[in-house]
């Protein structure tokens, strides 16, 4: 809802300034279909970029049967993905991604002094998964999981436990154990870039 205000408070300055809320499509479809060839699906320009994945695949369509104009807001956001920093995305299977950027998420929440339970609790899952995660035991996690952790990241990184209820003797012992545990995270991640995972 406070993207959808800031969204319409933008369209409003822009039309004000004589700018068009609609723009023409032919540059944002361009870019859909040169990140498509860097291997990224339809699927994976959409969650990059925050824009519907119908529309992706609507852009991605035969020119004449794509949309001619879309808001400029969903322009800048397919513009906004460089193409020579999107790298084809390494998937065991279907809908998994690997683990490494949630584990450094989560290590640096705990660090924080947010608590393993809080954390679990926010991203509706078990305290166990958190911890496998964070202590880089899981190599791979749902692409839904990573998107929450992500997401949950960017909001408490903002904040602070006390702002959220949060004990602050919870919070210095989430601290303690997550600084103690650091090194050894650290070193394990190490390990697992230098050992190229094998598949069978």
């Amino acid at each position: 809802m406070a993207a959808a205000r800031r969204d319409r408070t933008r369209r409003t300055s822009e039309l004000k300034a004589g700018r068009p809320a609609r723009v023409s499509s032919a540059e944002a479809s361009a870019r859909v279909r040169q990140l498509q060839e860097t291997g990224l699906s339809a699927a994976d320009i959409a969650e990059i970029s925050g824009v519907a994945v119908t529309l992706i695949r609507r852009l991605l369509r035969p020119v004449a049967k794509q949309p001619t104009r879309i808001h400029r807001a969903t322009a800048d956001a397919i513009l906004g993905i460089p193409p020579a920093s999107v790298f084809r995305r390494d998937r065991l299977l279907p809908g998994l991604t690997d683990a490494g950027r949630a584990a450094t998420s989560l290590q640096d929440l705990a660090e924080r002094g947010w608590p393993t339970s809080f954390l679990a609790t926010e991203l509706d899952t078990s305290t166990h998964t958190v911890a496998v995660i964070r202590s880089r035991e899981r190599r791979r996690i749902t692409l839904d999981l990573d998107r929450r952790i992500q997401w949950l990241t960017a909001l408490l990184l903002a904040s602070r436990p006390a702002d959220h209820g949060i004990a602050a003797h919870r919070s210095r012992r989430a601290r303690t154990a997550a600084l103690q545990r650091g090194p050894l995270v650290r070193s394990r991640g190490l390990d697992l870039v230098r050992q190229p995972e094998v598949v069978s």
